[in-house]
């Protein structure tokens, strides 16, 4: 068995023992920590191989390389939030029964009567939460990111091309997601198994994205600010900005929906035609 192979399969048993062990205790106690852990197991089963392995730390691409790369950045930071709230506005024009601002979970905490009350208050809480929420969650973002774009995805690509890397690297991220998808996360416990396929479906499509972000800037930090960016809408969701009726979430208005992600469906279609290359290899970048 070849090197490469025995570090595949390191890290494989690594992520899913990992896997095993802090789903299971989200399962047994309920306590949303076990998540927060989870999040950094792929990094740290990327350590255990390195060391065990005796692979090294010399191509983590951690340089943030900002220089010429700062659009990347920002569209990673600002540009998530857009397409997320793109998706949501084709699902509101196409189910407009469920645009009930005045009446969703958010009116009702503030106590705003009127739309224009509401709307304004939307206007100063949405930019702070856009800019100020993604920071919260960077370091759990870099403990998936470390591993399924700076470590797996240029594995695979010493194997496959690119493009096909990229999609493997996808699936196998969004089937780390099923213990959790099987237990309600995301798409309710009603439909398990279509959750685990939309799950997957969902993280092929960002893992599209991701995957350019990785490749123009070399670097594991945009595709974290883009993950974070992302998972920071959970805390500003449209549903319970503007609807009060309870979103079928494989539907919509969130961006795991076939609907509410449209906006990165069509980023992700237009990168993997035109911009995803056929190339063999990453460039490695040294640490």
């Amino acid at each position: 068995m070849n090197i490469e192979k025995k570090r595949f399969i390191c890290f494989g048993i690594s992520a899913l023992i990992l896997l095993a062990i802090f789903s299971g205790l989200y399962y047994v106690y309920g306590n949303n920590i076990f998540l927060t852990i989870l999040m950094f197991t792929p990094a740290a089963s990327v350590i255990i191989t390195r060391l065990v392995t005796k692979e090294g730390f010399a191509d983590l691409y951690l340089k943030p390389h900002f220089k010429g790369n700062l659009k990347w950045y920002l569209a990673a930071y600002l540009g998530t939030p857009v397409a997320a709230y793109a998706g949501a506005a084709v699902y509101f024009l196409i189910f407009r029964n469920n645009w009930e601002p005045l009446l969703s979970q958010y009116a009702l905490e503030t106590g705003s009567e009127t739309v224009t009350e509401y709307f304004k208050q939307l206007a100063v809480m949405i930019p702070l939460a856009v800019l100020i929420n993604p920071i919260m969650g960077l370091l759990q973002c870099l403990g998936e990111e470390f591993a399924w774009r700076g470590y797996l995805l240029p594995k695979l690509n010493q194997k496959f091309s690119y493009r096909t890397a990229v999609i493997i690297d996808g699936v196998i991220w969004g089937l780390w997601h099923a213990p959790i998808i099987a237990m309600g996360f995301n798409y309710g416990s009603e439909h398990q198994i279509l959750g685990i396929f939309a799950m997957t479906v969902h993280c092929v499509i960002l893992g599209i994205i991701e995957a350019f972000l990785f490749s123009k800037t070399q670097s594991v930090w945009c595709p974290v600010v883009f993950h974070a960016a992302l998972n920071a809408m959970d805390k500003f969701s449209p549903s319970v900005l503007f609807m009060q009726t309870k979103p079928n979430p494989f539907i919509g208005p969130s961006a795991v929906g076939i609907v509410g992600g449209i906006g990165f469906t069509v980023i992700a279609a237009i990168i993997f035609i035109k911009y995803v290359p056929e190339k063999k290899h990453l460039e490695v970048q040294k640490i």
